[in-house]
């Protein structure tokens, strides 16, 4: 059993490190890279709004056809996206870069890379659910230690050669995760999988123990059941939004106070390195802490890190609201997974997660995405991320309230 979780700690580990170099190339830097392209902010916004939207478009879909599913493995709907997501960087990459082209193949790499993550999640309570007791908060934090690393690094490229750099880095990146994926497998053998110390397994449902065997749930039916959670995902969302804001338009936040690429690549580095101290212990914590306590109160650290970003006079200063990365995102991160996992019957888990992806990336990313860009071009960075913060209040006294009391803590 130990040697078991340790190998999936370790090829989950692979995964979300390599997925998260990529995401920092693509994502992080999509504001570098298009203003190299000649997009203002408004476009910018508009491009990684529309990249969200249809993220929310596809996540559902790919959410309710792999609980349906029983032929295709989630794994390999995984893979099936990589590839895509990999030929659509090529094309970038060779093809001429006209404004329409670079907006069309942005957006779909986006939308698609937001659509992969959730379903990494549901991969990992797989094995959690079949009671191995793999560390995912371990293998999610290392993935935010490699994000770290490369943030610092693309920060020196981009001033050194360009942002023309970033698209070749991710597609080389991109190949390792594609290979992380193919790995990302175990055979379960039957003894451990009928026989299993109950006190060793790891228990996800909290409180929701009753194995649910009914069909999965269609869409409709799936928010009229989990009523409570549409006001968690709205909450969630308006969090997400100022944390939204402040990755997309970093650049300009940084050169506000009188900063560079360098001093935004250093700012990402912060607040990832500190994700893994967090992440890394998770395991433990949520094991002392109910998950539902523990998504309220990272939520009360994604304030904190707004107003100190608000306030922010100078390049220290918001490197120093990096610094609520500790207990803010690093925290919620694995607590919101446990949460809807928790409270979801097991036909609709991969459903919820897609869900809970579709808050975080797709609502709170495209409308921070719309709204930040043109209100950095009319009335500036200050005004953009005092609106973030008056979001951010909304959106943690909703989850205060919609969280569900119910869950336990795990043994």
């Amino acid at each position: 059993m130990e040697n078991l979780a340790k190998q999936l700690t370790i090829r989950y580990a692979f995964l979300q490190s390599t997925y998260w170099v990529c995401q920092c190339a693509i994502y992080s830097f999509a504001a570098v890279y298009l203003h190299s392209k000649n997009f203002n902010n408004v476009q910018v916004g508009i491009v990684l709004a529309l990249a969200a939207i249809l993220s929310i478009l596809i996540q559902p879909l790919v959410g309710a056809f792999a609980d349906k599913t029983k032929k295709i493995s989630l794994r390999h709907i995984v893979i099936v996206l990589m590839f895509v997501v990999f030929i659509l960087a090529f094309l970038l990459y060779i093809l001429p870069g006209s404004f329409l082209l670079i907006s069309v193949i942005y957006i779909s790499i986006n939308a698609i890379t937001f659509t992969i993550n959730p379903l990494f999640n549901s991969m990992a309570l797989y094995y959690l659910d079949k009671g191995i007791p793999m560390n995912y908060g371990l293998a999610r934090g290392i993935g935010s230690i490699a994000f770290a690393v490369m943030s610092y690094l693309l920060g020196y490229f981009v001033n050194r050669f360009g942002a023309g750099i970033l698209i070749s880095i991710f597609l080389i990146c991109y190949s390792f995760t594609i290979l992380s994926a193919f790995l990302f497998k175990v055979d379960i053998p039957e003894s451990l999988s009928t026989d299993l110390d109950p006190g060793s397994k790891v228990s996800l449902t909290q409180g929701n123990t009753e194995k649910q065997e009914n069909a999965p749930t269609g869409i409709l039916t799936f928010f009229i059941k989990y009523k409570r959670f549409i006001f968690f995902l709205l909450g969630t969302a308006m969090i997400y939004y100022s944390h939204s804001l402040i990755n997309t338009y970093l650049i300009n936040i940084i050169e506000n106070v009188g900063g560079n690429s360098t001093d935004m690549g250093i700012s990402l580095s912060i607040a990832a390195a500190l994700e893994l101290p967090a992440m890394a212990g998770f395991t433990y914590i949520v094991k002392k802490v109910k998950s539902n306590k523990l998504v309220t109160i990272s939520a009360f650290f994604f304030v904190i890190k707004a107003i100190v970003t608000w306030m922010a006079p100078n390049v220290f200063m918001i490197h120093l609201s990096q610094g609520c990365q500790l207990l803010s995102y690093a925290i919620f991160t694995p607590a919101s997974v446990y949460y809807v996992n928790s409270i979801m019957d097991d036909h609709d888990k991969v459903k919820g997660q897609a869900m809970l992806g579709v808050a975080l990336a797709g609502i709170a990313g495209s409308t921070a995405n719309i709204t930040g860009g043109k209100i950095l071009d009319t009335l500036g960075v200050s005004d953009m991320l005092m609106l973030g913060t008056i979001a951010t209040v909304i959106g943690f006294i909703i989850i205060y309230f919609s969280t569900e009391k119910k869950t336990v803590k795990i043994s």
